[in-house]
C-alpha cells in the first residue's frame, strides 16, 4: 500500500488527536471522520433548516470550537 505524508499545523493535529480512539491508527481516524462525509452530496441538505435555524447551529458549532481552541492553545503554555 502506498503512503502518503501530510503536513498539517499543530493545531490541526491536535484537533484530530483528541478524535482518535484508543489504539486507532490517524489513518484509520481520517476514514471513520470522512465516510460520513462521502455518503451524501451537499445538496441533499438544502432546505432542510430554515435560516433560524441555520444560524442556531452554526453559532452552537462555532462556540463549541472556540472553547476547543482555548483549551488548546492553554495547554501549549
Amino acid at each position: 500500500m502506498a503512503h502518503k505524508t501530510l503536513t498539517i499545523s499543530e493545531e490541526a493535529y491536535e484537533m484530530l488527536s483528541e478524535l482518535k480512539k484508543e489504539g486507532e491508527s490517524f489513518t484509520e481516524l481520517i476514514k471513520r471522520i470522512t465516510v460520513p462525509l462521502r455518503k451524501k452530496k451537499l445538496s441533499e441538505f438544502a432546505g432542510v433548516i430554515d435560516d433560524e435555524e441555520f444560524a442556531k447551529a452554526a453559532l452552537e458549532v462555532r462556540h463549541h470550537w472556540s472553547g476547543k481552541s482555548k483549551r488548546l492553545q492553554r495547554a501549549r503554555l
